[in-house]
């Protein structure tokens, strides 16, 4: 699977990349909501990990234009702060709280394959 890590935390996103390669999975990375916005309109990924507080914008906000561009697109939101956000999600995406630990996103990856 192609996944998006979207998050100006570069550290958080080297681990998470780390980890779905360690499963054989094609990981990007971007830091800004443009450069995501971008990658997800050049590559498609399947699942986009995508945090609310991003240096040029909010991401939650941006996750429904791209749940509208790209309905297949699993979206996972995140924040170890701000959930004022958390309302708007749509059914089918996914909260998580930082830290996100390694047997979360484990359980995560079997749900989605089911």
């Amino acid at each position: 699977m192609k996944i998006l890590i979207l998050d100006d935390d570069t550290d958080l996103c080297v681990l998470l990349k780390m980890f779905f390669e360690k499963k054989g999975h094609m990981v990007l990375l971007a830091n800004t909501l443009i450069d995501g916005l971008t990658i997800i309109d050049q590559h498609e990924p399947l699942i986009v990990f995508i945090d609310n507080m991003l240096p040029d914008g909010e991401g939650w906000k941006a996750a429904k234009t791209i749940k509208y561009k790209h309905p297949a697109i699993k979206i996972n939101l995140m924040s170890g702060k701000d959930k004022s956000f958390a309302s708007t999600y749509e059914e089918d995406d996914f909260i998580w709280e930082k830290p996100i630990t390694a047997t979360q996103l484990e359980t995560y990856l079997q749900f989605i394959k089911k």
